[in-house]
């Protein structure tokens, strides 16, 4: 095969390497190329099987990309060609030089791409024009499998996706730019559900009012001393309070007002806190993400008052600081006081950061409230 290609020499370490750029419909790369997997009878190998479910048409797999979402793969498949090749060049431009590459019969030895690649053979048997479809390839000249499975660990072992914060501002402007039917059916109700929490948050964050005013820090920026919590870490404690029935209807600027009712009243609760949050954990991930699974409760009461106000956020919250000494859980019987949310002297569940301990949390607090109420 002959292929008009860029030759492009690069260097590093272990000295110079030769990198050819060309492009091929996907007909002749599909007879060319070539996997090497991993088994136990080819432990040289290092590909594995490819996931089957990213072949199926369905929400976030490559097939789906390609065939009905944006369909560019503007990065390059990764290739090896483990035998000869010759060059001829038509033009040097310094830096590179452009001229035909031959690669005679030689198996194009894939090393990154195989989803892909896969996927455009799906596509070819359901539409023949995908045959041509031109696909960015890089082809190295490595004489070695054991550098194909490095550049293959290198690729894939030490590459880093993009970080949960960042990408749910990414959701969060596919909503400003495209609207929810859009971002449904790219990313599901749960796409929907983050780009709300994430508009949720910079409400919590930018409304005067809001006692979380200017005290988030947002994804990619400095820390500073007004500073107190994440933005990622109040959304990913809002995200799964969206799912609650009492919830469903509610326009999220509405919604984000409320948010700050309820937090105002916590401030008016736990007063001392506010004032030296670093001593507490309740204005920190245990304290957020509790306090945010118990908020769906707490408005459902004040729905049955018919008045949903900061006065009944505060009534409903009192009941937290109650003596309940039938509550089943010992860290509940008394009054949850600051003394409670203490980072130095407070119970365990107060302080423990992991799921389950939020939930139980949540969970204790809720009982509690339900004894303070039939009492």
């Amino acid at each position: 095969m002959r292929l008009d290609a860029f030759k492009i020499t690069q260097f590093g370490f272990q000295g110079e390497v030769e990198l050819y750029t060309s492009v091929i419909q996907t007909k002749e790369l599909v007879k060319r190329f070539r996997v090497d997997r991993w088994t136990p009878k080819n432990t040289g190998g290092y590909q594995r099987l490819i996931t089957e479910s990213r072949l199926k048409d369905r929400r976030g797999s490559i097939l789906r990309f390609l065939v009905k979402e944006m369909g560019c793969f503007p990065t390059s498949v990764l290739v090896n060609i483990r035998g000869d090749v010759s060059f001829e060049e038509e033009r040097d431009y310094g830096w590179c030089k452009l001229g035909k590459l031959d690669t005679f019969d030689e198996p194009f030895w894939l090393i990154d791409g195989q989803h892909r690649v896969e996927a455009l053979k799906e596509a070819i048997n359901r539409k023949i024009d995908y045959e041509d479809y031109p696909l960015i390839v890089s082809i190295l000249k490595l004489p070695e499998r054991f550098e194909e499975m490095l550049l293959f660990y290198y690729v894939n072992r030490r590459q880093r996706g993009v970080k949960t914060d960042l990408a749910h501002r990414h959701i969060q402007r596919m909503l400003w730019d495209k609207g929810v039917d859009w971002l449904k059916e790219l990313e599901g109700e749960r796409g929907k559900r983050i780009a709300i929490a994430i508009e949720l948050v910079d409400q919590l964050n930018r409304e005067p009012a809001s006692p979380w005013y200017n005290r988030v820090r947002l994804v990619t920026e400095p820390a500073k001393e007004n500073h107190l919590i994440r933005d990622q870490t109040i959304a990913s404690s809002i995200i799964p309070i969206l799912t609650e029935a009492v919830l469903q209807g509610i326009p999220s600027k509405k919604l984000g007002e409320h948010l700050i009712e309820y937090w105002n009243a916590l401030f008016m609760t736990y007063p001392d806190i506010w004032e030296n949050p670093e001593e507490y954990t309740l204005l920190e991930r245990p304290g957020v993400h509790s306090m945010h699974l118990l908020f769906p409760h707490i408005y459902s009461r004040c729905l049955e008052n018919e008045r949903v106000t900061q006065e009944n956020f505060i009534l409903q919250l009192t009941k937290l600081l109650t003596d309940t000494p039938n509550h089943p859980h010992v860290d509940f019987r008394n009054s949850l006081t600051s003394d409670f949310w203490s980072r130095s002297h407070g119970p365990l569940v107060s302080n423990s950061t992991n799921m389950a301990a939020r939930r139980e949390l949540a969970d204790n607090m809720l009982i509690k409230m339900q004894i303070a109420e039939a009492l």
